[in-house]
């Protein structure tokens, strides 16, 4: 499908998916920042299993912009995979919210 588009079309799809990428990450993990920090800063050793499992679920948190963009980069011509994880994370992270708490991300509170 991409092959057959004109060249501008293809510049602008880009970097749309780009611009969602980046923008979307960059908003996400600053959104993530304050947990981060607080789990950064734990000191207790009992406390470093539900640490790991917080850091887990940010980097979660942080592949949904990525896989979006994908999906508007029409990656491979795989755009309906791309936007059916996605749609998976989120309803993952929708259900893993009342166990973990939404973490302070603000696209994730709809």
């Amino acid at each position: 499908m991409i092959a057959n588009k004109p060249r501008p079309a293809r510049t602008i799809q880009f970097v749309l998916a780009w611009a969602v990428g980046v923008i979307g990450t960059i908003t996400t993990a600053i959104s993530l920042f304050p947990e981060v920090a607080s789990i950064v800063s734990v000191r207790d050793v009992s406390s470093l299993g539900s640490a790991a499992a917080l850091l887990v679920v940010s980097v979660i948190y942080l592949s949904v912009p990525i896989l979006i963009a994908l999906a508007i980069a029409n990656t491979g011509r795989r755009w309906w995979l791309w936007l059916t994880i996605a749609i998976a994370v989120i309803v993952l992270l929708r259900v893993a919210r009342f166990a973990v708490g939404s973490l302070g991300v603000y696209w994730i509170t709809f």
